[in-house]
């Protein structure tokens, strides 16, 4: 149906003048005096439909018509005509509406409305969303702050967002070998703790007491706080002095207490880390345990993998350990994933009484520069059948518990979750296991360990001592690894024989070490002295009368 609009019909007893049509208009007319139609009443109003063709009184002013036609088709109660110009009163009009919520043209400057009633289209939106819940189909929507999937929701959100490189020593090397994912986006923010450089002694340290998983491993934890080198092992501000010593800034991170925010977390994990060796190219400091591989695996589901990944260091590596880890230098060339994302992988992942299961876990722990001592270590569980303060490596565990035989190149996956089978083999025997024979590893019976070496020796240093001091050459030394004013090395000789023999003719009586093997003391010029220590057992053990002297 065409719409009908009023036009005022043209008059000849006002002079023969036309009467204005814009002058009862709502604006009136701009034109005022200066107008050359009649500004009085008017005429009889003529209908006229939308299709009619008319002709308007000001046509012969068409630029000015076309701007007032939005004001002749609005249709307010009559007033008087106003003195100032249409865009003035246009703007007092716009005024209005804003307030008594009318013009919709201007929605987007306003904030969202106040919480309304539940709408029957919100209601139906809900029960569709709960059916496809049932039906197996995946809710992308974003969980509510108290709903207790939320934390957990908001752990696995951050994972997906990290730039994960997965790393398989299975694979041969090259190109495969590293499958960096496409999803490079920086990680969320996740707040963490920075910890101070003060020592734990004294303080009590959290118990996994909190959730039903987190108290089947509490005698895991407190049988590993037991034995005699925790503290030493596991003194964070030793590492953190260390780091200080060698110029390596580093920020350390603490989990925070348990709470509601992480109770649909996994209160258990295995870890494993590899580690190789950098240098900073500015000082010429070398870091010998640069974090290259971290894997976290699920206690309690260990097929489930939460975290692998390549980690580039910070500085440029100067020791791939490829012989170790299997990782090389085209691993980790194109890896965007930093200490700094998996600091928050695991301040987002652990509370305090997460439980940290794995093997000589301290070292992972350092490497992430993580404080943490809810932890269940399965080289603080177990002891040697040679030497009860001996430590047992996990390549003879595995193979004493379970009589599997471990790879030669390291795979932190496996590891882990090896480390996880041996201590949950221990706590399923409430602790009553038997003690473990360890190997002999015929190429290391070929090495010598010296340690304690001052700052100002080098490997040449050691070589001339050795030819001096036993006329054998060694074939190699490694570079010597300084940790503070002290370093360490691996002396390499021609076979087994030439090993023994050289460590034999060194001056100075053999005394054992806390492991259980032999070691000499070499003494400087000025009073000082390193140790020479073997890297294999004596086949007669129990002749080592004091295996806890240092």
């Amino acid at each position: 149906m065409a719409k009908k609009y009023k036009l005022f019909s043209s008059s000849t007893s006002n002079g023969g003048k036309q009467v204005c049509a814009f002058f009862s208009s709502p604006d009136g007319c701009r034109n005022g005096a200066k107008c050359p139609f009649v500004h009085g009443s008017a005429g009889k109003a003529a209908e006229v439909s939308e299709t009619a063709s008319v002709i308007s009184s000001e046509s012969e002013d068409s630029s000015n018509s076309q701007k007032e036609d939005d004001a002749i088709f609005s249709t307010p109660p009559p007033r008087k005509p106003s003195k100032q110009d249409g865009t003035d009163n246009s703007k007092k009009s716009r005024k209005k509406k804003r307030k008594s919520g009318q013009d919709k043209d201007d929605d987007f400057l306003f904030a969202n409305p106040k919480v309304r009633p539940e709408s029957d289209f919100k209601k139906t939106v809900k029960e569709t969303s709960n059916k496809k819940q049932k039906c197996g189909v995946e809710d992308r929507s974003v969980p509510k702050e108290n709903s207790p999937s939320s934390p957990d929701a908001s752990f696995r959100r951050l994972v997906s967002n990290l730039p994960v490189a997965t790393f398989s020593v299975t694979e041969s090397g090259g190109e495969n070998s590293r499958k960096a994912q496409a999803n490079s986006s920086p990680s969320r923010q996740v707040e963490t703790t920075t910890v101070p450089q003060t020592s734990n002694v004294g303080k009590r340290l959290p118990l996994p007491v909190s959730t039903e998983t987190g108290r089947k491993w509490v005698k895991a934890v407190q049988k590993t706080r037991e034995h005699d080198r925790y503290k030493s092992s596991f003194d964070f501000s030793k590492y953190k002095q260390l780091d200080q010593n060698n110029g390596i800034q580093s920020t350390w991170i603490k989990a925070k207490p348990y709470g509601s925010w992480c109770q649909s977390n996994p209160q258990a994990i295995a870890i494993d880390c590899e580690m190789c060796e950098t240098q900073d190219p500015l000082s010429g400091v070398k870091n010998p345990k640069a974090l290259c591989r971290v894997s976290v695996v699920n206690a309690e589901k260990p097929e489930e993998v939460l975290l692998d990944t390549l980690v580039k260091p910070a500085w440029p590596v100067t020791d791939y350990r490829t012989r170790i880890n299997g990782i090389k230098k085209e691993n980790l060339d194109n890896v965007e994933f930093t200490l700094r994302h998996a600091q928050a992988f695991m301040i987002a992942l652990c509370s305090e009484e997460t439980v940290i299961l794995g093997h000589a876990v301290q070292n992972d722990l350092a490497a992430l520069n993580m404080e943490h001592h809810c932890n269940a270590d399965s080289s603080f569980l177990f002891h040697a059948k040679d030497s009860e303060s001996a430590t047992v490596s996990l390549k003879d565990l595995v193979f004493g518990i379970f009589q599997k035989k471990m790879p030669e190149t390291h795979d932190s996956v496996n590891d882990a979750r090896k480390a996880l089978d041996c201590v949950l083999h221990w706590v399923e025997n409430d602790g009553k296991v038997a003690q473990i024979e360890r190997s002999t590893n015929n190429s290391k019976a070929k090495e010598l360990f010296v340690h304690r070496i001052p700052k100002q020796c080098k490997p040449q240093n050691l070589s001339s001592m050795f030819q001096k001091h036993t006329d054998i050459q060694p074939t190699s030394i490694a570079d010597i690894e300084f940790s503070g004013e002290s370093g360490k090395t691996h002396v390499v000789f021609r076979t087994p024989r030439h090993a023994k023999l050289a460590f034999d003719t060194l001056d100075g009586t053999a005394e054992p070490d806390k492991s259980g093997r032999l070691q000499k003391k070499v003494y400087l010029r000025n009073g000082d002295y390193v140790r020479i220590r073997k890297m294999v057992f004596e086949n007669n053990r129990s002749s080592i009368s004091n295996p806890n002297k240092t």
